[in-house]
């Protein structure tokens, strides 16, 4: 909230200074007093703001001049310290700018004594070559003790200036020492000086602190007895407002009440506008199914006339098969010529062949490392970016719930209101959640996964039993699939019984045993499940499959099948369950690791929606109500504030009443007063002595 224009106009509490912070502050304080007076009436305004302002620039004065005390012995005392650190780093400069020169210095020597000895090195190095040109050993001898000398007198300034580098840092740790002792001297005056500091700065602050007590006591007491008047006043005012709060907050109720009513109607309107909406666009959809019936008819006898057409040119691909024949006489010729070249080409690419294949099989298993590193890779981000989202989406959510239940509290308990639970929530119960990475969608309540084998099979039978001897087809109802089957329950019934028959050697013979007592269905359906279990069926579709082994389609009439001979269910067992653990068949169940690397990118673009969606779970009309609670009890704990800490000034006159009456009564009840010519009793006005003693 913006401050008013003359609130900024003076001092600003955001200044660097403390004075004018203190300044800006005091003038806030005194504005703030003069607009709660301005309520009361002109006359009595006038004196109490004069009263005021002759207090407070009383106390203001001593406070201004206490702080120009100790500010002023704050910056001496504090300039005072400082001077011994100013005085080391002027010493510190200067010994760098000495060390700099001397450290350049040094270099520039080290430069030249290097680039003499490198031109030395060299001639020394020359002599050598020119010495298998000598032949006479006196002047071989000459010329080594010439060598021996030059490479002495090399040594000798090499050493010259090891010797120079060696004084300079013995120089260098006798200084060291000399700092350390000058920075020990310089510590210990600095500690004296603060120590001198502290002591007289505790000792302004005690001498300012009483006079700022006896100027603020002497405005305390002169402020009692009008703080006591202002308090009347507004209890007064307060007892006003809290009855027009409730008149306004039963008018708000009766106003919220016909908004809900007017929703209620509205939303029963938009439902039975969408109701008719969805009843119009089924019909739509029948008429679509309609028009693609009459399609398939039409395409049925497209396909009628294509097979009439295709009979024809196969007479005609007969003629032209008898002209071909001749053909490939004259081509075989010409075939055997290109045998020969081929043979001879056929060393030549075999041999570029097994190269190229050596070269693929290297970049193939370059490949497949690479592809494996980038799986792990991409696994370890998705799980990365999951823990991060299950974590923040349930610190998010744990935060939404405590708001709801908040707004519920305030609602229920502080405005007496009835409260429902926002459409925001929705969002807490998962509507609108984006899926993670390897998330399966949401099924609708009309898909399901695929049936197991032993459930297919009941309904199979029942369904069988309840057709009786007729062959009734098996609608989508009853047995629901990937791919649809026109096998009837009759025909798979007796495939299924054909089976326990001829295979229950693959059933325990305790199991046997203990299915005697059962009815015939039951007995099985219990069968089945262990025969299954043996050749590895788990699905309805596996169960369709299983029944093609069993039927065969005669050539006179193809859609009436027959079960195979019993002799033969053996056979189409070993077949069935060859082909079923085959490597060709398709893997429906995609395995969890597979499934967490392989998995598709996930679509991102609903995050923000989805986050904003639970950072703004409160409704914008909750935070109205917030909003204006809030505001009404911060005014009312200011009013509180206020009343607690006059009572605590009225307990404390009470106290100081009670101890001047004590004193009053011990000096007029005093025996020295019998003593005097002019007792004090006579000198009190007799209505106060008649007040004491009642009071007594």
């Amino acid at each position: 909230m913006s401050s008013p224009p003359d609130e900024t106009s003076g001092p600003s509490v955001d200044s660097k200074k403390k004075e004018e912070r203190i300044l800006a502050r005091r003038d806030r304080i005194i504005k703030r007093n003069k607009n709660a007076k301005s309520e009361g009436s002109s006359v009595n305004q006038a004196k109490d703001e004069g009263a005021e302002d002759k207090d407070t620039m009383k106390s203001r004065k001593q406070i201004n001049v206490s702080n120009q005390r100790i500010e002023k012995l704050r910056y001496d005392g504090s300039e005072l310290v400082t001077n011994v650190g100013v005085a080391a780093m002027a010493r510190e400069d200067a010994r760098k700018i000495d060390e700099d020169r001397s450290n350049k210095e040094r270099r520039e020597k080290l430069e030249a004594e290097c680039k003499a000895s490198m031109e030395r090195f060299e001639e020394i190095t020359k002599r050598w070559d020119s010495a298998h040109v000598l032949k006479v050993p006196q002047a071989l001898q000459d010329m080594m003790t010439n060598q021996r000398e030059l490479i002495n007198s090399m040594i000798a300034e090499k050493e010259k200036i090891i010797q120079t580098f060696q004084l300079e840092l013995k120089s260098k740790d006798d200084q060291y020492v000399k700092d350390l002792k000058k920075q020990a001297e310089d510590i210990d005056l600095i500690i004296e000086r603060m120590n001198t500091q502290i002591k007289n700065l505790q000792k302004a602050y005690r001498e300012e602190l009483t006079k700022i007590d006896q100027s603020f006591e002497s405005e305390r007491v002169e402020l009692l007895e009008k703080h006591h008047q202002e308090w009347e006043s507004l209890m007064q005012q307060r007892s006003n407002k809290e009855i027009e709060y409730l008149k306004e907050t039963e008018d708000r109720v009766e106003d919220f009440a016909s908004q809900l009513q007017h929703l209620r109607v509205q939303d029963a309107e938009e439902y039975n506008m969408v109701k008719i909406k969805l009843e119009t666009d089924v019909q739509v959809l029948e008429q679509q199914l309609q028009a693609m019936r009459a399609t398939y008819q039409l395409n049925s006898e497209k396909l009628d006339y294509n097979f009439q057409v295709l009979k024809k040119r196969d007479e005609e691909n007969t003629i032209t098969k008898s002209q071909q024949k001749r053909k490939i006489t004259r081509l075989q010729d010409t075939l055997n010529n290109l045998k020969s070249k081929f043979a001879k080409q056929e060393n030549h690419f075999r041999e570029e062949n097994q190269t190229l294949a050596d070269v693929y099989k290297r970049i193939t298993d370059q490949f497949k490392e690479l592809q494996k590193k980038s799986k792990h890779f991409q696994a370890t981000d998705t799980k990365k970016f999951i823990d991060v989202w299950v974590m923040n989406e349930e610190e998010a959510v744990d935060l939404a719930k405590k708001v709801l239940d908040e707004d519920r509290i305030i609602f229920t308990q502080q405005l007496g209101l009835s409260w429902d639970l926002p459409e925001t929530a929705k969002v807490l119960n998962g509507e609108g959640r984006p899926l993670l990475a390897g998330e399966p969608p949401k099924q609708n309540a009309s898909t399901s996964s695929m049936r197991s084998a032993k459930a297919a099979a009941d309904d199979i039978i029942r369904a069988a039993s309840e057709a009786g001897s007729q062959n009734l087809d098996y609608s989508k109802s009853t047995l629901a699939g990937e791919h649809a089957h026109t096998h009837s329950p009759v025909l798979i019934k007796s495939v299924l019984e054909l089976l326990c028959a001829e295979a229950d050697f693959l059933v325990e013979k305790k199991l046997i045993h203990l299915l005697v007592p059962l009815e015939q269905d039951e007995r099985l359906l219990m069968k089945l499940d262990s025969i299954f279990k043996a050749i590895g069926v788990e699905t309805e579709e596996d169960i369709h499959r299983l029944t093609e082994y069993f039927i065969t389609r005669g050539e006179a009439d193809p859609d009436h099948p027959s079960l195979i001979h019993p002799n033969q269910v053996l056979k189409a067992i070993r077949l069935f369950v060859s082909e079923s653990v085959s490597p060709n068949r398709v893997i429906t169940h995609k395995p969890a690791a597979e499934f967490s690397e392989g998995a598709v990118e996930r679509d991102s673009g609903n995050d923000a929606n989805y986050w904003q969606r639970l950072a703004q779970i409160l409704p914008q009309t909750h935070e109205t109500k917030w909003d204006a609670l809030l505001n009404g009890l911060q005014k009312y704990h200011t009013v509180l504030l206020q009343r607690s800490k006059l009572i605590e000034e009225t307990d404390k006159l009470q106290n100081q009443n009670s101890e001047l009456r004590m004193l009053l009564q011990q000096y007029i009840g005093s025996r020295v007063n019998q003593d005097l010519q002019i007792p004090p009793t006579h000198t009190i006005p007799s209505e106060m002595l008649r007040d004491y003693a009642i009071d007594s």
